[in-house]
């Protein structure tokens, strides 16, 4: 049965436009910011340098031990971490990606979807930074449950491994990206508000009042939420509703308006943090510990959550390379109703461009890009072996969705195939021809092929794929 959740299921078939055909502009390249400790934070110093100063509780609780999603025994961790030479995933490549997730949690509105995804890379070579922000509303391929929202994938898997649904997001952005994700750190709205409660609260100046008429509230309802300018410390519940506003008026309903404010409250956290009276008192550590496993979940080993902490605290943190994912006119996404629901899908009908940035967001320019993704996209034909109507069609939204450039689609001379065929029609070496045999569940041809295949071809043709009716099976 599928399950209940906000967003509507895609049934992708001929009567669904998925691909608007008339927005094919190329995006702008990718931004440099200097922006505050934001996501570093979140990751080093709510995660990491706590563990730096938690040693004093570590043989009279288990709560540090809960956070930890690895099969790795947590005293066997803690006696391999001194001298442990160990490489993280993704070192020996100088690239290191994580993903980083929040969710509403209990009492919250759609509690296990993803209300904030972000892709975190560091380069130890040069100790840059990348942040990636990707939208909840983009619409994706979810390996078991078809075309969701990816804000869907964490809540799917929490209904089969609770607590492990990180691992499902991460499989999905692996894959939509084609980029691989070696950890992820994931945490909960309702922990943040105990987690600011329990540090006394934070200091923040608002620089702008603003007032929010529609702020959501537990009961799907909503409320009115004001701020003042000025000095003022708030509690969790407020700095969480300063946090998460969408609608405030007088310039704070966009979402840079919003990520500035999150910076403000997480370089607060880090402050209070970090000072001796919160320090110096174990009590306040402990109890905040036993907060953070309840609230935070990671794939990070003990020991590589230690070292990952050495590597953050050298990162240039004034020049980290950011991008947004959104459907601003320079941006790399568009917007559409599909099915009554609001989604968001890639230009070009095609993630390649936005694959090949973050693959290349730390050594490549605008030109550069465009250029070498328009070398290296593999071509393909589609026909229609069958009496299914639409099939082709079908078939072409769904590999452009996976990176390929589809040269012609229509219908077979004849409707009568049983297995779909893959021809290979040129010498490119590709991981894409992966892509197709796990698709079509069939092997490449390269010799044999029928006189009219080789007629209708383009001359510069890659792949002509003839579709049969062991699809439907």
């Amino acid at each position: 049965m599928t399950p209940n959740f906000k967003s509507k299921p895609i049934e992708v078939d001929t009567k669904v436009n998925l691909l608007d055909q008339n927005d094919n502009r190329r995006p702008k390249g990718k931004k440099i910011f200097k922006v505050s400790k934001f996501i570093i934070y979140l990751l080093a110093v709510m995660i990491v340098a706590f563990f730096v100063f938690s040693f004093q509780v570590l043989f009279t609780d288990n709560s540090i031990s809960k956070i930890f999603a690895g099969k790795t025994g947590f005293f066997a961790q803690l006696t391999s971490l001194a001298g442990n030479s160990s490489p993280l995933s993704g070192e020996a490549e100088d690239r290191i990606n994580i993903l980083l997730l929040g969710m509403g949690g209990a009492g919250h509105d759609g509690p296990y979807l993803t209300d904030t995804i972000m892709l975190a890379s560091i380069k130890p070579s040069t100790k840059k930074v990348s942040m990636v922000s990707i939208p909840r509303d983009l619409l994706v391929e979810i390996p078991g449950y078809g075309y969701w929202k990816i804000n869907n994938a964490n809540a799917f898997h929490e209904q089969k491994n609770a607590g492990n649904g990180g691992d499902l997001t991460k499989e999905v952005v692996s894959k939509t990206f084609d980029i691989p994700i070696h950890y992820y750190v994931r945490i909960d709205f309702a922990g943040f508000e105990k987690i600011i409660d329990e540090i006394d609260g934070v200091k923040i100046n608002v620089d702008n009042s603003f007032t929010d008429y529609q702020y959501p509230t537990s009961d799907h309802k909503y409320q009115v939420v004001s701020f003042e300018t000025g000095n003022q410390t708030m509690d969790g519940e407020t700095a969480l509703k300063y946090s998460r506003s969408r609608h405030g008026n007088n310039g704070e309903g966009s979402d840079f308006a919003r990520s500035q404010r999150q910076q403000k409250v997480l370089q607060a956290f880090k402050q209070r943090l970090l000072s001796y009276d919160f320090l110096l008192n174990p009590t306040k550590i402990k109890k905040l510990s036993r907060t953070l496993s309840d609230h935070i979940r990671t794939d990070l080993e003990l020991w590589e959550t230690i070292k990952l902490a050495q590597l953050v605290k050298e990162v240039d943190t004034e020049n980290i390379i950011t991008e947004v994912l959104d459907d601003s006119p320079d941006g790399y996404l568009y917007a559409n109703i599909v099915n009554e629901a609001y989604v968001l899908l890639p230009k070009g009908d095609s993630f390649s461009y936005i694959n090949h940035l973050i693959k290349n967001i730390f050594n490549q320019n605008d030109e550069q890009v465009i250029a070498e993704i328009e070398e290296t996209q593999v071509t393909v034909e589609i026909r229609n072996g069958t009496t299914t109507p639409g099939l082709a069609s079908i078939n072409s939204q769904d590999l452009k969705f996976k990176g390929f450039k589809i040269s012609k689609i229509g219908n077979a001379p004849v409707q009568d195939y049983e297995k779909t065929l893959i021809y290979k029609l040129s010498n490119t070496v590709s991981e894409k021809e992966t892509v197709l045999k796990e698709k079509y569940n069939t092997e490449i041809l390269e010799i044999a092929i029928p006189d009219w295949v080789k007629d209708q071809a383009a001359p510069d043709l890659d792949y002509f794929v003839i579709l049969g009716t062991d699809l439907s099976k």
